[in-house]
């Protein structure tokens, strides 16, 4: 449909310069309002400035600045509370990301409607967040909301899978603390998303596995995810049908990144990336023999034919950004326990199911989205 409203305008145009006695009214430019958004999450805080533009009322999102800042947030938490120094460096996080947004939004010449501060669910089950709170609201003068596991989930589902294959598709996320899962049975709604939780994430399964076998770290995680990830997995499937009934998975996270960005260099500009179980196994293979960081081998047989030498050449440029970007960011070990919850997830559903990596999935996106059509309702 956009390039079918791409040609009227070029043939209304041409009209005009034709005959300048006739007027032509041509069609308003859909109307951009712009969200800054910042995911505090458990090991990193993220933002992310995005315009949203109604086309035929839907509207149509685009990322335009994005930022990441790891911090200690979880990792340093004590019995369940955040530390004072684990506060201080989200706060900290969360200003550079916002200050940084403003700071695009000011060199564009740009009004952002409110800056949206969101701690996900494995941040919201922090017995001290009202502290945590405090020192956002300091810093940035932004109050915090939070998401559940199911609002999560479906916010996510809303950002990562296409609308028409919302209701036949499994959304999955692997974050750092947990697992979220979900699949929509009716019509599109937050009531309709069956949201599961396994309590599993690619560092809480990698602590677990380094207790199991100090020695051998990724033993001891294969060792968790036989007793304690499939067991898990395997209740929650059954109680929710759909989770193992469907023959697509839309499949989000760090771990999702690390294995399309390794395992399909070529493909680093498409926003959804089919990853087979064969990649899992030969991605887990390289990460455990620590050769995954090595030189990527890039199937340019995939690509449509046609492709020049320079056009190559600038694909591996921005896939090699990508790749520092996963080696700046994620651990071997994290990437291994969360490459393998996807694996076993992967076998105890359908393991001929269509695995597709999100590049765009985020729940922050969904909540932004929210928020814009309410705004839009008033």
């Amino acid at each position: 449909m956009r390039l079918v409203r791409t040609l009227l305008f070029m043939c209304l145009a041409l009209a005009a310069s034709s005959n300048a006695q006739t007027q032509v009214s041509l069609p308003k430019a859909p109307q951009a309002r712009f969200y800054g958004a910042v995911d505090l999450g458990s090991s990193g805080t993220k933002a992310y400035l995005y315009s949203f533009a109604e086309e035929e009322g839907d509207p149509f999102p685009k990322v335009e600045f994005s930022q990441t800042i790891n911090t200690k947030l979880v990792s340093s938490m004590k019995e369940g509370r955040f530390t004072e120094v684990g506060i201080a460096d989200a706060a900290s996080a969360v200003k550079q990301v916002v200050e940084a947004m403003r700071a695009e939004a000011k060199k564009r010449n740009i009004t952002v409607d409110p800056y949206y501060v969101v701690g996900s669910s494995g941040v919201a089950l922090g017995k001290n967040t009202d502290d945590l709170v405090k020192a956002v609201k300091a810093a940035t003068g932004i109050d915090v909301d939070f998401v559940d596991v199911a609002n999560e989930g479906y916010f996510g589902m809303t950002s990562a899978v296409p609308k028409k294959r919302r209701g036949s598709s499994v959304y999955l996320d692997i974050g750092s603390g947990n697992t979220k899962l979900g699949c929509l049975v009716g019509e599109e709604d937050i009531k309709n998303f069956k949201s599961v939780e396994i309590k599993f994430g690619s560092k809480s399964g990698r602590n677990a596995g380094a207790e199991l076998n100090p020695t051998d770290i990724f033993a001891g995680i294969r060792q968790f995810m036989s007793e304690k990830v499939a067991p898990a997995y395997k209740m929650e499937s059954m109680n929710t049908p759909c989770l193992g009934n469907r023959q697509r998975i839309y499949w989000s996270g760090g771990a999702a990144w690390a294995t399309a960005t390794f395992m399909h260099p070529e493909w680093v500009d498409d926003n959804w990336v089919i990853v087979s179980k064969d990649d899992l196994e030969k991605f887990l293979a390289k990460l455990s023999a620590g050769t995954w960081n090595q030189q990527p081998v890039y199937h340019w047989e995939r690509l449509p034919k046609g492709l020049t030498q320079e056009m190559q050449h600038q694909i591996k440029e921005r896939a090699e950004k990508e790749q520092a970007s996963v080696k700046d960011i994620f651990a071997r070990e994290d990437i291994y326990s969360g490459v393998s919850i996807m694996k076993t997830v992967l076998e105890a559903s359908d393991p001929k199911a269509i695995l597709q990596f999100v590049r765009t999935g985020n729940f922050i996106y969904g909540y932004a989205l929210e928020r814009y059509k309410l705004a839009s309702r008033e």
